[in-house]
Parts: structure tokens; C-alpha cells; sequence
């Protein structure tokens, strides 16, 4: 019998110890302006939402993140913009809020990805991006925090240009 509850507790605490270790996803959409460099080249302003992510993570320091945005204005014309990345998130985490690498304290975000624009009377017109950004993730309550991010990218294909971009954004974890 005491072999039993022996097993039993050791099962509970196992349990539990994992339930600890889990890592909560992250859901966040994000404000932003982006600002072409060189010829032509125009500044983007996505408020209240610009893109929308989704952090899953690979260990307490690292996230892969991918991230999409879509935007269609008309003016006689249709036109859609669309741009779709994949980061991959190192968290330099904070003494501040030790053991919450992924809800708080700055972190370095490399990402490849596409973007392109559609009109409705012209060619359209892709691009291949790659870039790194670096940010601060400030915790709110418990699963909800900002983050705030300054990156820079370098578009190649149908357009070369760099772009400049700033971000602001909420965070939700699930646990």
C-alpha cells in the first residue's frame, strides 16, 4: 500500500512539475510605421494594426514567430499590400522579472520573408526581405504585455530598397 501512494505522489509532482514548465504561447498584434529608404519610396502607417503574430516557443530564451499583414485601400483603384515574415525571437530576459524570459525584457528578432503589392492597373510587383529588429517587452498583468521594437530590412527581387521600421504591440499569453 505505501508503494501505492509512494508511486502516486511521485506521479503527482511529476505532473506538476511539467505543468510549471510549460510555455504559454504568445498572440500579438502590432501598430507600426515603416519608412522606405532611397528613390520613390514611401512610409507606411499601420494604426491601430499593422500585423499580426504568433510566438511558439522552442526553449525558455528562443520563439519562432511568424507574422502576416494584409492591407487594401481603394482610391478608384484597389490596391492590397502584403507582407508575411518568420522571426526567430531570442529573449535576453531581465533580472526584473527573473524566469519570465518570454513576457519581459528585451530580445533580438532576425526574420526572412516576402512582400508585395497588388493594383488593379499595374503589375504587380514581390519581394524577398530579410532583416533583424531589437525590442523591450514590458509586462501589463499577468498573460498581457507591450513590446515596443525598432527594426531594419533589405527587400530584394521586383524591388531593392532597405526599410526602417518601428512597432508597438500587445502580447497575450496563453497560461
Amino acid at each position: 500500500m505505501r508503494k501505492v501512494i509512494l508511486a502516486a505522489a511521485l506521479a503527482i509532482a511529476n505532473g506538476s512539475a511539467r505543468a510549471q514548465d510549460a510555455r504559454p504561447i504568445e498572440l500579438g498584434i502590432d501598430a507600426g510605421i515603416t519608412i522606405g529608404i532611397g528613390d520613390d519610396r514611401g512610409t507606411d502607417i499601420g494604426i491601430p494594426v499593422q500585423t499580426f503574430r504568433a510566438g511558439f516557443p522552442l526553449s525558455s530564451r528562443t520563439s519562432l514567430e511568424p507574422k502576416i499583414g494584409i492591407s487594401i485601400h481603394t482610391d478608384g483603384n484597389t490596391t492590397s499590400d502584403y507582407r508575411a515574415e518568420l522571426g526567430l525571437l531570442y529573449h535576453l530576459g531581465t533580472s526584473r522579472y527573473p524566469g519570465a524570459y518570454q513576457r519581459a525584457g528585451m530580445y533580438v528578432r532576425p526574420f526572412i520573408g516576402f512582400s508585395g503589392v497588388n493594383k488593379e492597373d499595374a503589375p504587380d510587383s514581390n519581394s524577398g526581405l530579410i532583416g533583424i529588429g531589437a525590442g523591450y517587452k514590458f509586462p501589463i498583468v499577468s498573460r498581457l504585455s507591450s513590446r515596443f521594437e525598432a527594426n531594419i530590412a533589405q527587400h530584394f527581387g521586383d524591388d531593392d530598397f532597405t526599410e526602417i521600421g518601428l512597432l508597438a504591440g500587445l502580447s497575450f499569453f496563453t497560461r
